[in-house]
This record gives structure tokens, C-alpha cells and sequence, in this order.
């Protein structure tokens, strides 16, 4: 039973991946800490290089991770700079990121826990895997009129 409350916890704590949402752009859009159009420009996939034993009780010995560079086109939230590190685990709950491609990203920083990859330190995540994030082209002209209220509201 401490077992189960205490990965509950570690859960609790740590980016929700696979975390599916009913949000809107606008929900999205609040809970991100930067939303961009940005362009896939480089991909790493490593394994974390210090994993926690708390990290390895949860993942496991292997933690396949990848990194993305994405350099930033246009900004609707957020002080990103010209480019973001994403961060994601290899895993099913992951947001299918390819290289080359155009996004439309709500992301938000990677938080630092004593279960964090060293890999994530100062990369950001993905804030749904099936919320509003998706390739450029998906992005409707509604949905563009209503990033740019957002943006001039802030």
C-alpha cells in the first residue's frame, strides 16, 4: 500500500504525458508557459545518463529519452528565445514530434524533481499529448484568430 501512495505521488508530481484533455485553446493556452510555431530541426534519443534510484524504482534501468530542437517561428506566449529543447520519454503517452515539421506547440517548463533526467534539465514538455498541440497545417484559421486575441490580451 506505501508502495502504491508513494508512486502516486511521484506521478502526481511529474509531467503528465499521456495526460488527455477536453481543453480548450483557451485552457491550453493559460496553462502553457510557451506557445509557438516552431520547426523540428534536430532529434536525440539517449538514455538518461544519472538516472535517481526513486527514477529507476519508477522507470526502470533503461530510460530512453528524446530531446527535439525546435526553432521558433512565431510566438503566441512566453519569452522562449529563438529556440526550445522539448523533452519526452519513449513511451506510448508520447506526442509524435517529427523532424522537419512545422507545430503548433503548448508547452510548459520541465519541472526539476530528484526524478528528473539530467537529459530534461531546462527543456520544456509537451502540456497534453492529445490536447491542442499539432502540425501547423491542422492549425485552423479559427483557431488562429483566437491564439491572436489570446496574445493581444496578455
Amino acid at each position: 500500500m506505501l508502495r502504491s501512495v508513494v508512486l502516486l505521488i511521484c506521478f502526481v508530481t511529474s509531467p503528465a504525458y499521456a495526460l488527455c484533455t477536453k481543453a480548450t485553446i483557451e485552457q491550453d493556452y493559460r496553462q502553457a508557459d510557451i506557445v509557438v510555431r516552431a520547426l523540428t530541426t534536430a532529434e536525440t534519443t539517449v538514455a538518461d545518463d544519472e538516472p535517481s534510484d526513486e527514477f529507476k524504482n519508477i522507470w526502470g534501468e533503461y530510460s530512453p529519452v528524446r530531446l527535439n530542437k525546435l526553432r521558433v517561428v512565431e510566438i503566441f506566449k512566453g519569452k522562449p528565445g529563438q529556440s526550445v529543447n522539448l523533452f519526452q520519454t519513449l513511451d506510448s503517452g508520447r506526442f509524435d514530434v517529427q523532424l522537419g515539421k512545422d507545430y503548433l506547440f503548448f508547452i510548459s517548463y520541465y519541472p526539476i524533481t530528484n526524478t528528473t533526467p539530467s537529459v530534461a534539465r531546462g527543456a520544456t514538455f509537451i502540456r497534453h499529448t492529445c490536447g491542442q498541440s499539432k502540425l501547423w497545417k491542422a492549425v485552423s484559421s479559427s483557431e488562429l484568430t483566437q491564439l491572436e486575441a489570446l496574445k493581444r490580451r496578455r
